[in-house]
C-alpha cells in the first residue's frame, strides 16, 4: 500500500508540475512536491506520465472532449520542446562521453606504454645488479683464495724461522763447546813446541773464520725469512682490506636492489590505482551509456 501511494503521489505531482511551469517533471523536483525520498518509485511515475502524455498528444481523438485545443496545443508544443531538449542533452552526453572515451583510451595506450618501459627498466637493472654481485662473489672468493694461501705462507715462514732460530741455537752451543776446546788447546799449545803453537793457532784462526762467515750466513738467511715473513703479513693486511672492501660493496649493491625492488613495488601501486581509476571511468561510461538508452527508448 505504502508503493501504490507513494506512486499516484508522483504521478498527480508530475501533472501539477507540468501544468504550473510547462517543463518535464524529474526526480529532484518530485520530491519536495510529495515529500517522498523514493527515486525508484518517482522515476516509474514519471516514466508512466511520460507514457501517458505521448498517447494523449498522438491520439487526440481520445482526449475529453471539455479540454481546450488551446491546452492541447500548447501541451503537444511542450512535448515536441521536451523532446528536442532530451534528444540535445542525449547528443551532448554522447559527444561528451566519446571524448571520455578518447582521452581513457590514450591513457591506457600511455600506462601500457609507460609499464612496459619499467618493465624493461627493472630487467635491465636486475641484471646489471646480478652481474655485478656475480663478479663480486667471484673476486671475493678469489681474494679469499689468496688470503688462505698467504696465510699459509706466512706459517711457512714461521715455521722456517724457527727452524733457523733452532739451528742458531744449535751453532751457539757447538760454539760455546768449541772455545772450550779452544781453551784446552791453547793450554795444551802451551805445552809444545812453537812450531806446534803456530800451527794449531793458524787452525784455531781458519775455523774461526769458517765459524763466522757460518754464522754470517745464517744471520743473513734468518734476517731474509724474517723479511719475507713481513711481506707476507703486510699482503695478508691488504688483502684483508681488499675484502673488507668488496664486503662493503656488496652490501651497497644489495641495499641498491632493495631500494629498486621498493621503487617497483611502489610503480605498481601506482599501477594498480590507475587501473582502479581507469575501471571507475570505464563503469561510470557503462552506465552514462545505459541511462542514455533509457532516454532513447523512451523517446
Amino acid at each position: 500500500m505504502k508503493t501504490e501511494t507513494t506512486y499516484t503521489k508522483a504521478y498527480k505531482a508530475c501533472e501539477a508540475f507540468f501544468l504550473e511551469t510547462g517543463q518535464v517533471p524529474t526526480i529532484e523536483a518530485i520530491k519536495p512536491m510529495i515529500g517522498v525520498n523514493s527515486p525508484s518509485i518517482i522515476s516509474s511515475a514519471i516514466k508512466s506520465w511520460k507514457n501517458d502524455l505521448s498517447q494523449t498528444v498522438r491520439h487526440q481523438q481520445g482526449v475529453d472532449p471539455g479540454v481546450p485545443k488551446a491546452l492541447l496545443d500548447a501541451v503537444t508544443d511542450l512535448w515536441t520542446q521536451a523532446l528536442t531538449e532530451a534528444n540535445n542533452g542525449i547528443q551532448e552526453k554522447r559527444a561528451a562521453l566519446d571524448a571520455q572515451q578518447v582521452v581513457l583510451d590514450q591513457l591506457a595506450e600511455d600506462l601500457k606504454k609507460e609499464t612496459d618501459q619499467i618493465s624493461q627498466l627493472v630487467k635491465i637493472t636486475e641484471e646489471k645488479y646480478q652481474e655485478e654481485a656475480n663478479y663480486l662473489k667471484k673476486e671475493n672468493e678469489r681474494l679469499t683464495t689468496e688470503a688462505a694461501t698467504a696465510v699459509a705462507q706466512v706459517d711457512s715462514y714461521r715455521t722456517t724461522v724457527n727452524a733457523v732460530e733452532t739451528k742458531n741455537a744449535v751453532l751457539s752451543e757447538e760454539v760455546r763447546h768449541e772455545k772450550d776446546k779452544y781453551r784446552k788447546l791453547e793450554a795444551q799449545y802451551d805445552r809444545e813446541h812453537e812450531w806446534s803453537l803456530k800451527r794449531i793457532e793458524e787452525e784455531k784462526e781458519a775455523h774461526r773464520r769458517e765459524t763466522a762467515l757460518e754464522m754470517k750466513r745464517l744471520q743473513s738467511e734468518a734476517t731474509r725469512n724474517k723479511q719475507a715473513a713481513d711481506v707476507a703479513l703486510a699482503k695478508l693486511e691488504q688483502l684483508n682490506q681488499q675484502i673488507q672492501e668488496y664486503r662493503n660493496v656488496t652490501n651497497q649493491l644489495e641495499g641498491n636492489i632493495a631500494q629498486e625492488k621498493l621503487k617497483i613495488a611502489e610503480l605498481t601501486l601506482d599501477k594498480a590505482n590507475l587501473q582502479n581509476e581507469l575501471n571507475a571511468l570505464q563503469e561510470r561510461i557503462r552506465q552514462m551509456t545505459a541511462k542514455a538508452k533509457n532516454i532513447k527508448i523512451l523517446k
